[in-house]
């Protein structure tokens, strides 16, 4: 085993690739932990860390909105005192000097190496990012040039219901736009949210004039005088200038892949503390396939949420290992006047609804093995924060599904 000198000189250097939440949270744990020497940041776009959540809503809906999404602006980034690489993407990991290479050529020694290095979004040969009126939205500047596309009147297909592909029809439908989302699976948010809570937003985007097809894929794709034809495998076609393609991401693994570093269903392997299989270097956020205590087992996650909390615990175990990461997965979406949150299991082998969908506020419980595994609330914050204390315990689905019984006493055990 090799081991480490602690991270306690001034003259120590950690090099973090990734300088979105996850790595700026790492940065962040371990100036609150203590660690008085050098830190990198090595990004591969040339932005100072920014928030994503807002880039499929208030930046596209908002002139001027990508300069007031910074997740530390002006005197906080400053106070990290942060050596920023930004622009210059790492191109290679050398274990046995400890150095990374940067695009520009310039090579950074590092005591500690952090992989804090995301996803990217999966792309479809039919509709490739570079062809006109096709957009896929990531980053600030993709926000930026599909909000110059967003305009009344215009017709939009949005390819890929999920999270990101609603809250972009709900936008863009604010703005005036004609909008039709084409879906692979037989409901949205297929894989993120429960049957329910799919439907509650399907009926809300038809009632709001959003034309959402089903089961089914785009099978051709033309350019044509006034934008782009998709013929779809039902055999219908939909005619748009616009085309926004959101069907998932990959992670960025390849750095940690030709360094030689373990894997795991599709993240770099990690432990309770971010350690990869070599103990100098640790993996933050999504891009890790992180040990859980709370669960007993390893996952990926790629939500806001479990960036901010990993990249800090990261951050900080770096410096003294406390408790290995123990945290309950949560994330939140916001369409049109709905806020959705949802903390634990996103569904469970039964689905208890609690309150009526029609009023727009309500909770569903998801139990598994009898136990509640997780809740999602539609509109109901206040709700959520004493339903969030079950999770993990006994209940009967008739008392969880009455709204006029007392939650705090519903529990079983």
């Amino acid at each position: 085993m090799i081991e480490r000198e602690p991270l306690e000189r001034a003259d120590q250097i950690v090099v973090i690739i990734g300088a979105g939440l996850a790595g700026l949270r790492v940065a962040e744990g371990l100036r609150g932990a203590g660690f008085p020497g050098r830190v990198v940041l090595v990004g591969d776009e040339p932005h100072e860390p920014y928030d994503r959540p807002p880039l499929s809503k208030a930046v596209l809906e908002i002139e001027g909105h990508e300069h007031a999404i910074a997740l530390a602006p002006g005197d906080m980034l400053a106070a990290l005192t942060l050596e920023l690489r930004l622009g210059e993407p790492a191109v290679s990991i050398d274990r046995g000097q400890r150095a990374v290479t940067l695009r520009s050529g310039e090579r950074l020694g590092y005591d500690r190496l952090v992989l804090a290095t995301g996803s990217r979004l999966r792309t479809l040969a039919l509709l490739p990012p570079s062809a006109p009126g096709v957009h896929y939205l990531r980053t600030l500047d993709d926000a930026v040039a599909l909000r110059a596309a967003l305009t009344t009147g215009r017709r939009v297909a949005i390819i890929g219901g999920g999270v990101i592909g609603l809250e972009v029809a709900a936008t863009a439908r604010g703005l005036g736009c004609g909008v039709t989302v084409i879906e692979a699976a037989d409901r949205p948010m297929a894989r993120t949210t429960s049957p329910p809570i799919s439907s509650f937003f399907t009926n809300r985007h038809r009632r709001e004039g959003v034309d959402i097809r089903l089961g089914v894929t785009v099978a051709a794709a033309e350019k044509t005088a006034d934008g782009v034809q998709l013929q779809l495998s039902s055999g219908e076609t939909v005619q748009a200038e616009t085309v926004v393609v959101g069907v998932g991401v990959v992670t960025n693994v390849e750095l940690a892949a030709a360094a030689g570093l373990d894997l795991r269903d599709g993240g770099v392997l990690v432990d309770g503390f971010g350690t990869t299989s070599d103990r100098r270097i640790y993996a933050a956020g999504e891009v890790a396939t992180h040990f859980n205590a709370r669960d007993g087992g390893h996952d990926r996650q790629d939500t806001w949420n479990h960036a901010a909390a990993h990249g800090e615990h990261v951050g900080r175990s770096m410096i003294a290992a406390g408790e290995p990461y123990a945290e309950t997965p949560s994330y939140w979406s916001d369409q049109y006047d709905i806020n959705l949150q949802i903390v634990g299991a996103t569904l469970g082998e039964i689905d208890v609804v609690r309150g009526d969908p029609d009023d727009g506020r309500f909770l569903v419980f998801h139990l598994k093995d009898g136990r509640i595994a997780g809740v999602s609330a539609v509109n109901a914050v206040r709700d959520l924060r004493a339903a969030r204390r079950l999770i993990g315990r006994r209940a009967k689905p008739d008392e969880l599904a009455d709204a006029n019984a007392d939650l705090t006493a519903i529990a079983l055990d």
